[in-house]
């Protein structure tokens, strides 16, 4: 009885340490949206950083700075609109 317990605590910590490793590697990319500005759109003229803008702020007047029509529909119709 106390080999199985001793063998659930390992296997939880085991999962535990994965979970933790993920989360500091996931992180930076999910950070990337922090760095993502109305001056550094200007600048790039991206339409990918016009559509990250806009989710990051919830604000779809960024989703009319993008020039491809088709990426444009995309952004106005999944960013909610935030009254």
């Amino acid at each position: 009885m106390e080999n199985k317990t001793f063998n659930r605590i390992i296997g939880a910590s085991i999962i535990l340490v994965i979970l933790i490793a993920a989360f500091i590697l996931i992180k930076p990319s999910v950070s990337a949206y922090s760095s993502i500005s109305i001056e550094k759109c200007e600048s790039s003229s991206s339409d990918d950083c016009w559509h990250a803008l806009a989710h990051k702020a919830l604000n779809t007047s960024f989703c009319y700075e993008i020039e491809d029509g088709e990426t444009r529909s995309h952004c106005l119709e999944h960013i909610p609109e935030v009254n």
